[in-house]
């Protein structure tokens, strides 16, 4: 995983990296406070090597180095412990004292280091000094036979302060452990969601440049609130969308042709709709005479989004021996936006979409408007799309960020390339704030003057919309 991933990553759930080393954090030091404080006094000896000829020579020192590591060794013994239980009066098995006791010997010297550790810091104490004088006395004979001798030079005090527990070094450690996991989670999560998960990867899986990236957007009352572009023209998520115009425009050169655009999804639910509707607001904004045409003949839903009545659409304009255009296109009331719903769901919606009369339908609609967007089925479910994609000039494909999987874009980019019309990118609904990447924040108070003036616009374009309809009705 390169650093950009790891970033990204890193972006996309850091609460949860948070949060998991603040619980890790608290978890060690309350688990700290639980556990009773250990205290550790320790009785420092000195290992000699008897002096020959009144001069201290470097083999007696290499000697008496070698006798404090064998020593070390000798003090836990069990007569050792039993001698210091019996003088001392120690509350302690021989088991339990040989558990309380430790013995060190630092390297290349001759002390060796009797600690003793227990709840009670003066019983540590006690138990040091009892076990060091217990070490010499019973090994007195020994020692007098040996080259070397033992004598104490430290005595042990009862300690201030204890060595355990460390409740910050374990908050410490609690954060490390927690964070640990916690990212090893999120990397196995990570690596078993083949969702798509930002514009970069929906790139390098199509191919295909990123359009519009827009931001999640909650709490719609009503289907008409799905048009941000409308009712919050000064947000981030109105910027998107004229971003995504701007794009669009350019990609499939609007300003040389009328122009047909399919947009359409892998599956259900990933924004197509929402996105269409949104696209022919802002392009209405624009001064373009934009038609949406709802050609999803199975689920339409795009009446409800502009708050029009489902009744003569598309499927009569199909079905009719004469279609009557003027009829079927209703005006909304937003700025040179015209709509062509559904209308009655046929039997067979397939059939009809790839009839002479689809193309005759969208060729009459062409010439009445800038710019016509079809609000197709998803691409994967039903074929509708695939049949249509070879009528239109130009193709969007809309993902859903977290929702959409990697192979289901995929396969829907190499279905609609078989039509042989270009696919001119891919729109990224629901992208999270981070990943969205864009400038609109910054350029937030640039891009109010424009978005106040679209505001603006909106409202007188209510009261002559009908003229501009009309005018284009006339002229074809």
């Amino acid at each position: 995983m390169d650093l950009t991933l790891t970033l990204r990553v890193v972006r996309r759930w850091w609460w949860v990296l948070v949060a998991a080393t603040l619980a890790g954090g608290a978890l060690g030091y309350g688990l700290s406070l639980q556990v009773d404080s250990t205290y550790e006094a320790t009785t420092t000896l000195l290992v000699t090597q008897r002096e020959t000829e009144g001069v201290v020579q470097l083999n007696d020192l290499q000697t008496a180095e070698r006798l404090a590591n064998t020593f070390s060794r000798l003090v836990t013994l069990r007569p050792v412990l039993e001698q210091a239980i019996a003088d001392g009066g120690l509350p302690y098995s021989v088991n339990q004292l040989d558990e309380r006791i430790s013995v060190a010997n630092p390297s290349g010297t001759q002390l060796l280091e009797v600690s003793a550790r227990s709840t009670n810091p003066d019983l540590a104490a006690l138990t040091a000094n009892t076990v060091a004088n217990a070490f010499i006395s019973s090994n007195q004979a020994e020692l007098t036979a040996r080259p070397g001798q033992v004598s104490i030079v430290e005595e042990a005090i009862a300690p201030l302060s204890p060595v355990a527990p460390r409740p910050k070094l374990n908050a410490a450690l609690g954060a490390i452990v927690l964070l640990a996991v916690a990212g090893a989670v999120v990397l196995l999560v990570e690596y078993l969601d083949d969702t798509v998960k930002g514009p970069e990867q929906a790139q390098e899986i199509t191919g295909l440049p990123t359009l519009g990236r827009i931001e999640r957007f909650e709490g719609m009352r009503s289907p008409r609130e799905q048009l941000q572009a409308a009712t919050k023209p000064r947000s981030t998520i109105a910027e998107a969308y004229r971003a995504a115009r701007t794009n669009l425009t350019y990609a499939i050169d609007l300003g040389r042709e009328r122009k047909l655009v399919l947009i359409t999804s892998p599956g259900p639910g990933e924004g197509k709709t929402t996105t269409t509707a949104n696209l022919a607001v802002v392009f209405g904004l624009a001064g373009h005479r934009v038609c949406v045409i709802d050609t999803d003949l199975r689920r339409p839903t795009l009446h409800r989004v502009y708050g029009l009545e489902n009744g003569e659409g598309l499927t009569n304009l199909l079905l009719a021996r004469e279609p009557d255009i003027d009829r079927a296109v209703q005006r909304s009331i937003y700025t040179n936006v015209s709509v062509v719903t559904a209308g009655p769901l046929p039997p067979n919606p397939s059939e009809l979409l790839g009839s002479a009369r689809m193309q005759e339908v969208l060729d009459r609609l062409r010439n009445r408007f800038d710019i016509v967007l079809l609000d197709s089925p998803p691409a994967l479910v039903v074929t509708d799309a695939s049949v249509l994609s070879t009528l239109v000039d130009g193709l969007v494909v809309v993902a859903r960020a977290g929702k959409t999987r990697r192979g289901a874009l995929r396969a829907t980019i190499e279905e609609l390339a078989q039509s042989g019309r270009p696919i001119a990118g891919v729109i990224l609904n629901r992208v999270a704030g981070r990943e969205a990447g864009y400038y609109y924040y910054a350029y937030g108070r640039a891009y109010g003057d424009d978005a106040r003036a679209e505001e603006e616009a909106r409202r007188p374009a209510q009261s002559r919309e009908a003229d501009d309809v009309d005018t284009a009705v006339e002229a074809s």
